[in-house]
């Protein structure tokens, strides 16, 4: 029995609705004028289509959607992402990204709007989406930074309850693949954009044991470990971003996930997807992995999906 996952990330929704003068606080008018400027240039409906009907018609078993859904963290725009999300036919595991929290808004206002669409329903608790025998584990990294940062954060909170997920979810035999939107490495973006408890983060992920990293926020699709493991850490580039240049062409990874019996092992193949100037999107990458797997309990065989959060 093997899973397919649609990864895709940074999507920054267009919108031709502009904020209200009342919602233009702090950073965001900053990232108003960035957007007027360079990013609307950028990121466009037009290629972020291209890629949700490229994977339609790969059918997937669910969607890992690992932040920046909006581009100024509006209430307008938080229900917007909602009803963009509601239209989707497929399972959904989502978290939010920097741009997601670009200022404090209170949780059920903001990403906390996307619970019943597959989003996380407290910052400070991991959520749980099962895919036949595969655990999507989301883990915010959202935080309010000052002007010109856009760092993250997990917490201590959030960190023990992962390590208790990963720790339970090993348990009962699941394929463990950790969504965040930073990414857990300190070389693939620059300090004021880094994941500023990363250490604490990538000790606990090792300690506990996981399969797979996926991540988003560096807009680049990079295949990496994370440090002192063999654990891959899998980037995307965005949804949305204009295409040209492969480096950076909007895109998502196509994600299959077996269990090979024997010594029984997951075997995982990535297919870095990414759109061309004719605005199809063809594979750019393909890389292989194989990971010790043990064998499932009877309650989690391959083909049970369903959506929990944990508390």
């Amino acid at each position: 029995m093997s899973a397919v996952l649609a990864h895709l990330s940074d999507l920054h929704i267009p919108t031709r609705a502009e904020p209200s003068l009342r919602a233009l606080v702090g950073k965001r008018a900053l990232s108003l004028l960035s957007w007027h400027l360079r990013r609307r240039h950028i990121h466009t409906r037009k290629a972020l289509s291209a890629v949700l009907r490229d994977i339609e018609a790969h059918k997937p078993d669910a969607l890992a959607i690992t932040g920046d859904l909006t581009n100024l963290g509006t209430p307008r725009e938080f229900r917007a992402a909602r009803n963009w999300l509601s239209r989707l036919d497929m399972l959904r595991a989502v978290i939010p990204g920097n741009h997601d929290a670009l200022t404090r808004i209170p949780w059920e206002e903001g990403p906390g709007l996307w619970a019943p669409d597959g989003g996380m329903a407290d910052p400070e608790t991991p959520s749980l989406t099962h895919v036949g025998d595969i655990a999507l584990i989301g883990v915010s990294s959202a935080v309010p930074t000052p002007p010109f940062f856009a760092s993250g954060e997990v917490g201590e909170v959030q960190t023990v309850k992962l390590a208790e997920l990963l720790t339970r979810t090993g348990k009962q035999g699941l394929c463990r693949v950790v969504m965040i939107h930073h990414p857990p490495r300190h070389d693939l973006v620059v300090r004021r954009k880094a994941l500023r408890d990363i250490d604490h983060f990538a000790r606990t992920v090792r300690d506990a044991g996981a399969e797979l990293i996926l991540h988003g926020h560096s807009h680049r699709g990079t295949f990496s470990t994370l440090p002192g493991s063999d654990i891959p850490v899998i980037g995307v580039t965005s949804a949305s971003h204009r295409p040209g240049c492969l480096q950076t062409a909007a895109g998502w990874n196509h994600i299959t996930i077996r269990r090979v019996p024997g010594p029984a092992i997951w075997h995982i193949t990535i297919r870095a997807r990414r759109l061309d100037t004719q605005g199809t999107l063809h594979d750019f990458l393909t890389r292989e992995y194989t990971r010790p797997a043990i064998s499932a309990p009877d309650e989690f065989q391959p083909g049970n999906t369903c959506k929990v959060h944990v508390t």
